[in-house]
């Protein structure tokens, strides 16, 4: 099977040529017609492959027990869980899970600078003749508000800054989009700037002095809130140069030190930051919908850390129990909202749904709680931390997830809700090919946690490879390139935001495919090109007798081929290839694998893919498939510059 993604010219060119398709019951050495090394697949596992039961069927009913109001339980901690969390605390340090002190320090000078930056042009747009209040005798300053892994303290050392900008009301967005895009262009520290204005959450994306940031913005309707919070900063800054605290900075009310709080505990100032950091409803009166989302990234990290109360020790198991949730996710490619797994947001809800119901227990039984909890959930139940749906005073009416009234709603499959108002479900975008892998994984963890738990295995064993590319006999090998690294970046960028519907087309019940994802790129160069490698396993069912292709890819090819912004030397490329012939860097340890962009609900590049493509891929027949070694691979090359796809 040989395909070709060729595109002669501009115009719209279509599909031609015969359609290329595999026999799952033959051992032939060619498939139609065009020759395929090798001939029965060998499944000789270059290590051990980790055999999968399939866990049972889940109801597709809500479940009472797993409701909002389930009775909480206490622990008392034993001697072994407190050694377990020592060493799983160790376990993090060693995997560089927790960021040293210079990086904390750097992230807020750098923080300072850019919220000094937003206060200068937010005041130069004032009106030449602009009259202040007269109960004020400085303009109102905007604030910068983190929210994310960085807000809640469980941000690896290279990740981004999730960050909100809350501007006063001459400030509108399309200020934001313009007059600031050109500041941070004109500044010599600000590189890889690409805003997306058009994005479901507008965002503003880039780096400063090396630091990754992911900046959006909201305009308040009532200047009260952000001038009460620039007088708190005012206070808190003055009281810090009468200490000389100088490694604190002035925006720690940006974040509570996270270093400080896994080492020495919950302090009184990092309390004092986060109380001073809390939005109370009143901030939404007079926003519009987009506004509205944006500022709940900064509620939901709120909502979350309040779970600890005032309790250091608290705090820290959540957030060790959350970087240890985060690392695994990763680690088994469950990692990535834009293609249809869980973000970041979506982890903090279930761990923090496991934390509110076992205030008293330390991270290690937190972590054992959560995978036998989640590995025996039945979905579609959903997750919900809140009970809220009626908007607060003030607040206009909008829509909050509902499947008895909402018929979309009530195709989801994984429902995790955010516990502020708006209520949403922060998961919509995941289908059943990663619902079914997420299960796996629960299951095995699940039983592994328990052998951690008697002694029989050592956390080393939660976060191994888990064998994916031993596990199944057939995979399809997708190339996103570019010939140099400008074009690369937005390619991949736009052909990562549209693998959802890829995985979507292979997920086939009609013709017996089952589509297991992988949600990692592996980077590689070939012939000087940058190369990004994503994989599918798939599986057929018994009863597959030839499987064609060309219908199951066509709709994503035909999505990245009609991008506007398609140049020469942006390619992509698709190969079903046979497990005994993967490359050689999907096993090795070594490899510098580039885990998919975080994109949580509240701030992803996608603008088209939302309810529309979330509904395409709910509701698949389970088709009971199982690895077959008598499908034989073959090259399928999609792509050629600015050539239309079409199969030869």
């Amino acid at each position: 099977m040989e395909a070709n993604n060729s595109r002669t010219d501009q115009g719209n060119a279509k599909y031609t040529a015969e359609q290329p398709y595999i026999n799952p019951r033959k051992h032939s050495n060619k498939i139609n017609n065009h020759p395929v090394a090798g001939g029965r697949l060998d499944l000789r596992a270059r290590k051990p492959p980790r055999k999968l039961p399939r866990p049972q069927q889940q109801q597709q009913q809500p479940s009472k027990q797993n409701s909002t109001t389930q009775t909480k339980t206490n622990h008392n901690a034993t001697q072994n869980d407190h050694h377990l969390t020592i060493s799983l605390r160790q376990l993090c340090t060693d995997r560089q899970l927790i960021e040293e002190s210079t990086g904390m320090r750097k992230r807020r000078r750098v923080l300072n600078d850019l919220e000094q930056m937003l206060v200068q042009w937010s005041h130069s747009l004032y009106p030449p003749h602009y009259t202040l209040p007269a109960d004020t005798t400085t303009p109102t300053p905007p604030a910068l508000l983190s929210f994310g892994s960085y807000r809640l303290g469980v941000h690896t050392p290279d990740a981004d800054v999730d960050c909100l900008v809350l501007a006063p009301p001459h400030v509108t967005r399309d200020n934001f989009f313009s007059s600031w895009v050109d500041i941070l262009k004109a500044d010599g520290r600000v590189s890889e700037l690409h805003p997306v204005a058009s994005a479901y959450t507008p965002v503003i994306k880039f780096q400063m002095d090396g630091v990754k940031i992911d900046l959006i913005f909201a305009r308040v309707g009532n200047s009260q809130w952000l001038r009460d919070h620039s007088l708190k900063k005012s206070g808190r800054r003055a009281s810090d140069d009468v200490g000389g605290d100088d490694d604190r900075g002035s925006v720690n009310d940006v974040v509570g030190d996270s270093t400080a709080t896994i080492n020495k505990g919950y302090d009184g100032e990092e309390l004092q930051e986060i109380m001073d950091m809390e939005l109370d409803d009143t901030v939404l009166v007079g926003l519009d919908e987009t506004s509205v989302r944006s500022v709940n990234g900064v509620r939901v990290a709120q909502f979350l850390i309040s779970t600890a109360g005032t309790s250091a020790e608290r705090l820290q198991n959540f957030r060790l129990t959350l970087r240890a949730v985060k690392e695994w996710a990763r680690v088994h490619g469950l990692y990535s909202n834009v293609l249809g797994f869980l973000g970041g947001v979506n982890w903090a809800i279930l761990v923090c749904w496991v934390f509110k119901r076992n205030l008293n227990a330390p991270a290690s039984k937190l972590l054992h709680l959560f995978f036998r909890t989640f590995a025996n959930w039945k979905w579609p139940s959903p997750v919900r931390l809140s009970n809220q749906q009626r908007p607060p005073d003030g607040v206009n009416h909008l829509s909050t997830w509902n499947p008895r009234e909402n018929f979309r709603d009530a195709k989801h499959l994984m429902p995790i809700i955010t516990p502020c108002y708006p209520s949403m479900n922060s998961s919509y975008n995941v289908g059943e090919p990663q619902l079914r892998r997420i299960r796996d994984e629960f299951w095995y963890a699940s039983k592994l946690m328990d052998k951690v738990y008697s002694g029989k295995e050592k956390w080393n064993a939660l976060f191994e490879s888990n064998g994916f590319f031993d596990q199944h006999q057939n995979y399809l090998q997708v190339k996103i390139k570019g010939s140099n690294e400008g074009l690369f970046l937005p390619w991949f960028g736009f052909c990562e935001s549209r693998l959802r519907i890829l995985i979507a087309g292979l997920e086939s019940p009609a013709t017996g495919v089952q589509a297991y994802p992988y949600a990692k790129f592996f980077h590689t160069r070939e012939d000087g090109d940058y190369v990004a490698s994503f994989f599918i396993a798939l599986r057929f069912s018994n009863d597959a007798r030839q499987v064609k292709f060309e219908p199951l890819v066509s709709e994503y090819l035909h999505t990245v081929n009609s991008w506007n912004d398609r140049v020469s030397g942006m390619d992509l490329t698709m190969n079903l290839v046979q497990q005994n012939r993967l490359p050689s860097f999907v096993f090795s340890a070594s490899m510098p694998n580039v885990e998919a962009n975080k994109n949580d609900v509240y701030n992803t590049n996608d603008a088209t893919l939302n309810q529309r493509d979330a509904d395409i891929m709910t509701n698949k027949a389970n088709l009971g498939c199982r690895a077959r070694s008598d499908v034989q691979s073959s090259s399928t090359d999609f792509a050629s510059p600015l050539k239309k796809a079409k199969l030869t």
